[in-house]
């Protein structure tokens, strides 16, 4: 074999190795567009939703609180000056 078709043997294997290698990129390229960004994107439209489900959920529970604080002052009073009681007696 001479010099020649050594290198004309490793141009070739090059070459099918790049149009491989291209293949696979464009390939993955394919499926990153097709399958796995609108994957993502759904996962975070799903992660925003119980994020703004969960506000939602604390914004009515502290306007429950509030009310019945508001209907009932003197009872949010003692009521919390017991649980300050103890969890004060606990602590020690």
């Amino acid at each position: 074999m001479s010099k020649t078709d050594v290198k004309h043997t490793a141009d070739a294997a090059a070459k099918s190795a790049q149009e491989q290698i291209d293949s696979l990129k464009s390939q993955l390229e394919q499926l990153l567009k097709d399958r796995i960004n609108p994957a993502l994107l759904d996962v975070a439209d799903r992660a925003d939703q119980a994020v703004a489900n969960a506000r939602e959920i604390t914004d009515v529970q502290l306007h429950n609180a509030e009310a019945r604080v508001r209907a009932r002052p003197i009872a949010a009073v003692l009521i919390s000056a017991v649980i300050g009681f103890i969890a004060g007696r606990v602590s020690k």
